[in-house]
């Protein structure tokens, strides 16, 4: 997915890009995780294109790395509530122990991915990145 927003702050080698939201964005189940008000949202992207604040850019995933990220967020945690609901329920034979050892599971599978995220946000390894300056400005003071 592609998107064209306005870079409103750099840091080293990541910018963060305002994106005007589009009207498919009402339609999806997780805008209201991105949205910043109604009618944008910021996204911190890779910069490796030396964009600067004020410069419309095209910002992207690869593949790969929107993969790896669905895979994170959402299947493992699935698989990881399943498997303690699975466990608790053939070792326990008991509905409730399945239940509560899979939260149980599952709390711990958060516990620690927040300290797996923090170090793969600041890697940077799945951030979206800038594809290419569509619009550069002059930030020259005379």
């Amino acid at each position: 997915m592609e998107e064209i927003g306005t870079v409103i702050k750099t840091n080293k080698n990541k910018a963060t890009v305002l994106i005007e939201l589009a009207d498919s964005c009402d339609s999806c189940e997780f805008s209201d995780f991105c949205r910043i008000d109604k009618n944008s949202r910021e996204i911190v992207c890779k910069n490796d294109k030396g964009a600067q604040i004020g410069d419309i850019v095209k910002i992207g995933t690869k593949n790969k790395n929107f993969y790896t990220a669905i895979f994170f967020y959402f299947i493992f945690p699935l698989l990881f509530l399943l498997s303690g609901v699975l466990s608790g329920k053939r070792i326990w034979k008991t509905d409730l122990a399945g239940f509560l050892l899979g939260i149980g599971v599952f709390i711990l599978y958060f516990s620690v991915f927040v300290f797996m995220d923090k170090h793969i946000v600041l890697s940077g390894r799945l951030l979206p990145e800038i594809l290419s300056i569509k619009e550069k400005t002059n930030n020259k003071t005379d």
